[in-house]
């Protein structure tokens, strides 16, 4: 996937509220193969984010980035105990309203429901869900996935791979729903797309400590102008390994608290050998 150079020509929008920057990789393109998929979530610091093992009434138990204190709260970005893995970044914000996504269904109900990429994807051709207009990345332990979500139930999978790379920020690349975009796309939506497509080019293949770095580039770990402003205030990364083992590492900075990392073997998790209740 490379970048369009007349995007960088368009003018900008005002920054996305809930602007988050998404990439995975799979197979040969990861060290020692296997799959890795990453989330750096972007919001204003205006709520708080924990880790809850969730233990649906039916279905497969899930990890889940969970937001509370405003409008907007639930699962942001999740793994399974099947291994596959969802996140989220917004659409445009002119389509990122409430109204948009009445009805259709939400990230913990597809971790709840789906253990393969391959399974989701069925689901989705077959109509047994949507979702309101948003980008999604998938992993499962061989494959990834993008898929790109418009208005009533459009939607595009412009990726999936089980060999290869693929990335997201905020507005659309796919034919079908390019026309989707704003006159002027945001700026920040576009030098993220940029500088990630540019670091994961750079790299010919890509680790667990390489992805967490990529993710503090400057660009793509946000800082906020202003107290009240956007900035990056979580990285997610699953990693998992060809051995079957696989890991979460989750990078929180919740407003008010110290930014703190975890490493997290998601056997533990599952078990109940570790306690996410203390992450935050």
């Amino acid at each position: 996937m490379t970048i369009c150079s007349t995007f960088l020509l368009v003018l900008s929008v005002p920054a996305l509220a809930n602007a988050c920057t998404l990439w995975a990789a799979a197979g040969e393109r990861v060290a020692g193969g296997g799959t890795l998929i990453h989330k750096n979530r972007d919001w204003n610091p205006d709520h708080q984010q924990d880790l809850r093992l969730v233990i649906p009434k039916s279905g497969f138990r899930y990890l889940s980035l969970y937001t509370t204190g405003n409008e907007w709260i639930g699962t942001k970005a999740g793994v399974n105990s099947e291994g596959l893995v969802i996140v989220t970044a917004s659409a445009p914000a002119h389509l990122d309203k409430r109204i948009n996504f009445q009805g259709k269904t939400n990230t913990a109900t597809l971790l709840s429901r789906y253990e393969s990429v391959d399974q989701a994807l069925k689901a989705l051709e077959s109509e047994q869900w949507k979702s309101g207009p948003q980008f999604i990345i998938m992993a499962d332990k061989t494959e990834i996935a993008t898929i790109e979500f418009g208005l009533n139930g459009q939607h595009a999978v412009i990726s999936r791979v089980s060999n290869g790379i693929t990335f997201h920020t905020n507005h659309y690349l796919s034919d079908e729903l390019s026309r989707l975009n704003p006159e002027k796309i945001n700026t920040s939506s576009l030098k993220r797309y940029a500088k990630i497509n540019e670091l994961l080019d750079s790299k010919h293949v890509l680790d667990m400590e390489e992805s967490i770095s990529i993710s503090q580039n400057p660009v793509l770990w946000r800082v906020g102008s202003t107290p009240t402003s956007v900035r990056t205030l979580s990285a997610w990364t699953v990693r998992h390994y060809k051995n079957g083992h696989s890991t979460l590492h989750l990078i929180m900075a919740n407003p008010g608290m110290p930014e703190t990392s975890y490493e997290i073997p998601l056997a533990d998790a599952f078990s109940g050998k570790y306690d996410v209740t203390a992450v935050r």
